[in-house]
């Protein structure tokens, strides 16, 4: 009697664990669905709560540490999704998706070489296509061209007849300056969509690596003929013939890019530069304008305030310098450029000063700097200083101007001698009334002296 008694106490007991084990996994599952309903209404907050719950209530479930942290992934919650993913994976070492979300988590929290470690090992365990490629452009972001290549090849090999991964593959093989194996992944991409415009952008800069301008131009010219509002092309095109000095060409290309009315910030800049060239400055004015429209730059504004000085609207030339200098504290031609004409207007010398020193501190030899910066010591009365600068100035440069500044600085210091030398200098580069007429006077002055 004593045996049964104990046999009947083991079945009792075994089966209270089955109904508490089922009541367990239950009560996780119903937390669980509650969880995916909120988070099917872009609650977030209250299904992490009832994920939490449930992952309270069954511990060792790997899936559902798993969702909290996809959840959390979806949050920008990086941190958090890491830890998630690293105790599911704790749980269940051979779940691919985990080690892959977790990759990603890493790849948003710029870990880049651990995003790779654990996008591999998931990879090991299964492969899933849209994960290689996260993969992939995790492999040319870190500068691994040849594992991004062969990732590549593995998704080629699935899909042979997706253009895309050729052209990837050729973008990867040009940064390895494999470009003979690039063109040919190129032109099998276009074999396989004859209308992807970037595949001939592509290959034509190939062709201009191999110095083969004509097929380059005949396959930008294709890009222009499938994606006629890209301006990358048309901006190729131009920067060829220029360098041909085939300018009329170069025209044809600038007038289709007026006519249909391009949004490219360095065609409009190129427009500027020639209108500018050619005196049109009312031209120069829109197309620079145009140009800081699409894209705002430090040059762009320089080059329009160039265009206000020649038009003689000093207050815009100045806006236009000091947003150049806002966006660029360190663009040096408009720190010059604007402290030169300050000092011109004797406008703000102390400020000017500081400019043009700066200036000379990023280019400590450029001649037309020193130059500057030799006129602003002129400004401010320190002679000795100002004649240093100047000095080293017309070493640097052949410019009649540089001279001028030396024959007002020893006229200044009454060495009239040193003076007409100077300005003589200056005349035979470029003859001014103005500097004749100083060229006189400091002789009739030394002439006095000598009296």
């Amino acid at each position: 009697m004593r045996v049964l008694f104990l046999i009947a106490g083991m079945l009792i007991l075994s089966g209270c664990a089955t109904i508490q084990m089922e009541s367990t996994w239950d009560t996780a599952r119903k937390y669980y669905i509650q969880g995916l309903l909120y988070e099917t209404t872009g609650d977030f907050e209250n299904a992490l709560a009832q994920y939490k719950k449930s992952v309270e209530t069954s511990p060792d479930n790997s899936f559902i540490y798993g969702k909290i942290a996809r959840t959390l992934l979806k949050q920008k919650r990086y941190s958090e999704a890491e830890k998630m993913f690293l105790n599911a994976i704790k749980l269940d070492e051979k779940d691919a998706e985990n080690y892959l979300n977790l990759g990603l988590t890493y790849y948003y929290m710029k870990y880049y070489e651990k995003a790779i470690t654990s996008m591999e090992k998931g990879l090991r365990i299964k492969e899933y296509p849209s994960y290689r490629m996260h993969l992939c452009d995790l492999y040319t972001l870190t500068g691994n061209y040849e594992k991004a290549f062969d990732s590549y090849k593995i998704l080629i090999d699935s899909f042979p007849s997706n253009f895309l991964l050729y052209y990837n593959s050729g973008l990867i093989l040009e940064k390895q300056d494999k470009n003979k194996e690039a063109e040919e992944y190129f032109k099998k991409a276009i074999k396989l969509q004859p209308n992807f415009a970037k595949s001939y952008i592509a290959l034509a800069n190939i062709y201009e690596k191999q110095n083969n301008l004509a097929e380059a131009i005949t396959n930008y010219n294709k890009a222009i003929e499938i994606s006629q509002e890209d301006p990358l092309p048309y901006e190729k095109l131009v920067e060829i013939y220029l360098k041909q000095n085939n300018f009329k060409e170069a025209e044809n290309v600038l007038t289709k890019v007026v006519k249909k009315n391009i949004q490219s910030s360095k065609l409009n800049q190129i427009l500027g530069f020639i209108s500018f060239q050619n005196k049109k400055y009312s031209d120069a004015e829109i197309f620079y304008k145009r140009a800081l429209m699409i894209k705002e730059d430090s040059e762009t504004w320089f080059n329009l305030g160039v265009v206000y000085d020649k038009m003689e609207n000093k207050k815009e030339m100045e806006k236009c310098m000091r947003r150049a200098i806002e966006i660029d504290p360190n663009y040096h031609l408009a720190l010059n450029y604007l402290g030169y004409s300050l000092l011109l207007q004797d406008k703000n010398i102390d400020e000017a000063f500081k400019m043009i020193k700066k200036a000379v501190e990023i280019e400590p030899e450029n001649g037309a700097y020193l130059d500057s910066l030799g006129w602003a010591y002129f400004k401010k009365g320190n002679y000795k200083t100002a004649e240093k600068f100047l000095l080293k100035a017309q070493q640097k440069e052949k410019d009649p101007e540089i001279y001028e500044h030396l024959g007002y600085l020893y006229y200044r210091m009454n060495n009239h001698i040193k003076a007409i030398y100077w300005w003589a200098r200056s005349q035979e580069i470029s003859p001014k009334q103005e500097i004749s007429q100083m060229i006189e006077k400091s002789k009739q002055e030394l002439s006095i002296r000598k009296k």
